[in-house]
């Protein structure tokens, strides 16, 4: 009997069965409902299988596996009981295709959301290779295309590094097609390599709609296996600067392929700002999102960031932290100037987006260019400094804004009205620093009058504003180079290269300094730490080294750098005598976070915000905004502001975690939204006015009504 002829059950432990939705290896996938209501993917053990100890056994390890890694990047684990009869598992339900269904129904993805999916599942195997897994079967069915970027799904096979797989006769497991040789070869001794082998064949078949080593229809698989071992990847279709990147990964030499923060490192270089991955219009549920300041699609994810933006496996972000306020960590921040009553006792609700002359919404700024809207790729972005407000839009490289009005003051524009939407990078007195991804140029405007002020042709992944100057990272297949450049001249002030076989970054935290972060190149995480000379970029001095993962540095103050390490553990470096202290994280959430003084603040895509002591590691409080897919919070006038992805925004008190008011949805219910949440602008603030774009391609000004 197959599985297709298998009666369905109508409840497994607490879960209701709706239907079938998939089968393979030794599972048949259910969509269920919990008593609460939750919809969850629940897959089960076949019945030919049930019985058999050494399948049960490996479903035990898939569900131990797949629990390590759940976060940003894989399907949540809800609840699982490898010894009931039948045995299974259920996960987060996603609404969405996999990679192998999106291009057998619509074909080949464009170039820039390869470039998009690629990032997300190099991500994905940084996270997986950190919790010490390798996948060992990632190919596009295990690929779930959610608005949120890409899942990897399936840990069946995954085995725990350096321990001796579950299969000790060497027999092969996965999908031949996307094998690495070594897998083929001496499958008992397969490591990480052999996951960016496969990812290199997913984006291929990506691009082209086929893998890289296809052999003719009905071919047996050792004909793939034998393709696979002695011939070079069929990648003519890929185009150029992406197939650079896949041959790398799909070098026969397991020890030749990038890890994944290198990969990562290769597919920013170019994926800059890159659309999100495409879904059908009709199979997706609307979805809006109301971005915000500064910060568009990052450049790298630290590794490697879009103008300052940081990645901490959650991931984190760092451009414009205020490290000022509660300098003993004592108190709570001070009382924000915004007109929110200070009297109100329950938080205000708008309660619809509708655009009025007074109230909620002050203004909204439509769209400059005439072009058709495409929301997920043109989000418009503010950024705010003092009194200035500077936004970017589709066919605009910069425009300021009157931030009581909304009139533009100056704008910027491209010749070609559908260019791109810029990234500000940063303030640096009277100058805003913007990245214009079209042109590849990093400009220096006057914010006062828009005056080009100068250009430089860049493609560099990390911008980093600081003490009058601004320092970019371009990193390469050949090495490293840091350039520093005088914010208001543009002039090149210092410039410094680092050698092939060294990968490096740099970081500024809040506190004026510049730091150098050393990755080790075999194992993919920060292995130094050490003070740059803003002048010169010479070393200044090594404050800590590591052997173990200490996470992506959030902040940084007079006294220490601070690192998260998987929204687990925050690790302090000591910046006088360079001792260091890790202090766990107790019921930590993962998700995008910022730090101030001694205080961590953590936004789950579920809409759950956190605060965590960092003296203790305890956790201060938690509230469900009942946003989902938020950006990072973002702290200004002691107030903790969260953008959802309906582009609702929710206004936080950070001592308590009371909210204090919230607003309407706003976004395009006829658009779809798939930008990642960690990859959005964040909002802009002033005064306690918030300033955001929505689906729509508006720029909007909202804030509650004084009491």
């Amino acid at each position: 009997m197959t599985w297709q002829d298998e009666k369905s059950p109508s409840v497994v432990g607490e879960f209701r069965i709706e239907r079938r939705i998939g089968a393979g290896g030794m599972g048949v996938v259910y969509l269920a409902t919990s008593p609460s209501g939750r919809r969850v993917a629940l897959k089960i053990i076949r019945g030919d299988f049930a019985d058999d100890a050494d399948y049960r056994a490996r479903f035990r390890h898939e569900i131990k596996a797949a629990r390590q890694v759940s976060g940003a990047f894989t399907a949540p684990v809800v609840g699982a009981d490898a010894d009931a009869d039948p045995p299974w598992m259920a996960t987060q339900y996603f609404d969405a295709p996999t990679l192998s269904q999106r291009v057998r129904e619509s074909g080949a993805l464009g170039e820039d959301a390869v470039w998009q999916l690629g990032r997300g599942l190099a991500e994905a195997l940084r996270d997986i290779h950190r919790a010490g897994l390798v996948h060992r079967d990632l190919k596009p069915s295990n690929v779930l295309l959610t608005e949120d970027g890409p899942r990897v799904i399936d840990f069946g096979i995954a085995r725990v590094l350096n321990a001796e797989p579950l299969t000790r006769s060497g027999k092969i497991l996965g999908t031949v097609s996307f094998m690495a040789p070594e897998q083929l070869n001496t499958p008992r001794e397969v490591g990480p390599a052999a996951d960016v082998f496969a990812l290199g064949g997913v984006l291929a078949y990506a691009a082209t709609g086929q893998g890289p080593f296809d052999a003719d229809t009905g071919a047996p698989p050792i004909a793939v296996a034998m393709k696979i071992v002695q011939d070079d990847p069929d990648v003519i279709d890929v185009p150029a600067g992406l197939r650079s990147v896949i041959e790398r990964c799909l070098r026969k030499d397991p020890n030749g392929r990038p890890s994944p923060a290198e990969l990562l490192a290769l597919l920013q270089a170019k994926g800059m700002g890159a659309i999100a991955l495409e879904k059908p219009r009709e199979t997706t549920e609307a979805e809006g999102v109301a971005t915000g300041p500064g910060l568009r699609p990052r450049t790298r994810a630290y590794v490697l960031s879009a103008a300052a933006v940081i990645a901490v496996a959650v991931p984190v972000f760092i451009q414009a932290i205020d490290v000022g306020g509660d300098p003993g960590g004592a108190k709570g921040p001070a009382s924000p100037s915004t007109n929110a009553s200070p009297t109100r006792t329950t938080p205000a609700v708008e309660p619809v987006a509708a655009m009025r002359p007074k109230g909620w919404a002050l203004w909204e700024k439509k769209p400059t260019t005439t072009e058709e809207f495409r929301a997920g790729v043109d989000l418009p972005a503010c950024a705010a400094n003092g009194d200035v407000l500077v936004c970017t839009e589709t066919g605009v490289i910069a425009e300021g804004i009157n931030s009581a009005s909304g009139q533009v003051v100056w704008s910027k524009r491209h010749s070609n009205e559908s260019s791109r939407p810029s990234t500000i990078v940063g303030f640096e007195g009277e100058t805003v620093l913007v990245h214009d991804l079209d042109r590849e140029e990093l400009v220096g405007f006057d914010v006062k009058t828009g005056d080009r002020l100068w250009s430089a042709q860049t493609s560099a992944q990390t911008l980093v504003v600081q003490k009058s100057g601004v320092t970019t990272v371009h990193p390469h297949v050949d090495g490293t180079r840091i350039d520093r450049r005088n914010a208001r001249t543009g002039k090149l002030v210092a410039s410094r290269t680092f050698p092939a076989g060294e990968w490096h970054d740099v970081f500024s935290g809040g506190d004026g300094g510049l730091y150098l972060l050393e990755y080790g190149m075999g194992e993919g995480f920060i292995a130094s730490v050490a003070v740059l000379d803003t002048a010169t970029l010479e070393t200044k001095k090594v404050l800590a080294t590591f052997d173990e993962d200490p996470g992506t540095p959030v902040a940084a103050d007079g006294k220490a750098v601070s690192l998260v390490l998987d929204g687990k553990s925050i690790t302090r470096i000591n910046k006088s005598d360079g001792s260091v202290k890790r202090l766990p994280l107790q019921d930590a959430l993962r998700g995008t976070a910022r730090l101030q003084g001694n205080r961590l603040y953590v936004s789950r895509t579920d809409g759950m915000l956190a605060s965590y002591d960092l003296r203790t590691g305890e956790r201060n409080w938690t509230v469900a905004t009942q946003g989902e897919s938020p950006t990072r919070p973002v702290l200004a006038d002691g107030r903790l502001y969260s953008l959802a992805g309906d582009g609702r925004i929710t206004c936080v008190d950070p001592a308590t975690g009371k909210i204090l008011w919230q607003s309407a949805p706003r976004r395009d219910p006829n658009t779809s939204f798939t930008v990642p949440h960690d990859t959005r602008p964040e909002p802009a603030v002033l005064k306690g006015v918030v300033y955001a774009g929505s689906t729509t391609g508006s720029i909007f000004a909202i804030a509650p009504p004084a009491a």
